[in-house]
């Protein structure tokens, strides 16, 4: 089973609230399936409906992680406007098929949502994660 503090996933909420209404990107890195930092990104993506995470912020982050000895456990972005599950676009464009997906919905009726998948050969396979408190 995946781990999340809870705290990390507060700053994912909140990040994708600050974005509104365009999409956040980021990445939560640490080892195995335990997360334990979390790297918001700047979506370089005009389109409010789309994310791109910024490229070179990408590369200096995955360099940084690797040189500290952290993996990049789980991609997230959010869904502004529709359901925590994943659209064709984000199977299509999962490039990391060991990664932990996690999409935030912001919701219509103020409710935040969060899913967690694994995406590999175009198809989401739903995953359990545990919010831990440490």
């Amino acid at each position: 089973m995946w781990q999340i503090p809870r705290v990390i996933v507060n700053r994912m909420f909140g990040h994708a609230q600050r974005m509104l209404p365009n999409e956040c990107v980021g990445v939560l890195s640490g080892t195995g399936h335990t997360i334990t930092g979390w790297h918001p990104l700047t979506n370089a993506d005009a389109d409010p409906s789309r994310f791109l995470a910024d490229p070179q912020e990408q590369i200096t982050l995955f360099k940084q992680l690797r040189d500290a000895g952290q993996q990049v456990v789980a991609l997230y972005h959010s869904h502004p406007d529709g359901d925590a599950e994943p659209s064709e676009k984000d199977l299509a464009e999962a490039y990391y098929p060991e990664a932990l997906y996690l999409i935030v919905a912001m919701g219509t009726e103020g409710c935040l949502d969060l899913s967690a998948h694994l995406i590999q050969d175009g198809k989401a396979i739903a995953q359990k994660v545990a919010i831990t408190e440490a």
